[in-house]
């Protein structure tokens, strides 16, 4: 695919998400959508901001894990340039604050990146698996769903196992040789894939990241006064995620589009749902962007050159 065509492509969706977010908000009374954030109790939003970062830290323990054992950067040190990844990923287009990441591991922790890249990819792709996994019981707790969630969650769970085993086979093939081209080193950096113990932590860290997320969307339904059962929160994960899956800035639209998503089909107006989404999508994004301001100030307004 050439960069015409993924240009293109990425301006395809972003459009798409556009029409879709003007389909969702086109009939939203404005007025109640301000009464519904005037009338939002505060406190549940500061656990909220609390375990947006206990999210990142599970990502930051899982990379280590993933770059483990040829190099070891601490879980602190991973926390602070995730946080810095994520922060930057807010103001820069294509959610470029990944890259970041991966420039501050190789300046930094003199890692590889392919190696890091690789680790990444790896750790999204695990991330994803965990995800379906977590979000799977929903349709089975509310058994209202519509048919098209259960089998969309199911399409889900098979693009991840046909995943799963291209990327194993495509580790052995190249186990035990000279790994001479960037290709090949990216491949062979996702060798947790061979390493069962070292996946279960991984997994183990994904999947705490999803009950922190899930605490985390409780904690704003609960803010914005809308009652729901907890498994509900598994829908409003799932249809959230696949939507943010289109690169808009900072996610702006695309998580709004997934909440609605889940919250016409389980019956919440849509007032209250833009408010919950708006509320949400600030504490994941305000705090974290000044955390990673504070951190690394210089790196953020671009006066850290990257080098090669």
């Amino acid at each position: 695919m050439t960069p015409t065509v993924k240009l293109a492509l990425r301006v395809a969706l972003i459009i798409g998400i556009a029409i879709m977010a003007w389909f969702f908000m086109r009939e939203i009374e404005w007025s109640k959508l301000g009464d519904a954030l005037a009338r939002a109790r505060v406190w549940p939003l500061f656990p909220a901001v609390a375990i947006a970062f206990g999210m990142l830290w599970c990502s930051a323990f899982g990379l280590r894990i993933m770059l483990a054992p040829r190099y070891t950067v601490s879980t602190t040190r991973m926390f602070r340039y995730t946080i810095v990844a994520y922060a930057a990923s807010v103001i820069t287009p294509m959610r470029a604050g990944e890259l970041v990441r991966l420039w501050l591991l190789k300046q930094r922790d003199d890692v590889p990146i392919a190696e890091s890249a690789a680790a990444v990819v790896a750790q999204k792709f695990i991330d994803g698996v965990t995800m379906i996994v977590f979000v799977a019981p929903a349709p089975l707790l509310l058994p209202n769903l519509p048919a098209w969630v259960g089998r969309a969650i199911l399409i889900g769970a098979a693009i991840a196992v046909v995943g799963f085993v291209v990327l194993y086979l495509a580790l052995t093939s190249i186990e035990g040789r000279v790994q001479k081209t960037w290709l090949a080193r990216f491949i062979a950096g996702m060798h947790v894939l061979k390493s069962p113990q070292r996946l279960i932590l991984v997994i183990g860290a994904q999947l705490a990241a999803w009950i922190i997320d899930l605490v985390m969307v409780t904690c704003v339904l609960y803010a914005v006064g809308i009652e729901l059962p907890i498994a509900a929160g598994l829908v409003i994960l799932f249809t959230l995620n696949l939507t943010i899956m289109v690169p808009t800035p900072a996610n702006i639209g695309s998580l709004e589009v997934g909440v609605f998503a889940a919250t016409r089909l389980l019956g919440v107006d849509d007032e209250r749902a833009l408010a919950f989404a708006l509320l949400y999508h600030a504490s994941l994004v305000v705090p974290i962007l000044v955390a990673g301001f504070v951190l690394e100030i210089k790196v953020m307004l671009g006066r850290e050159k990257l080098a090669d």
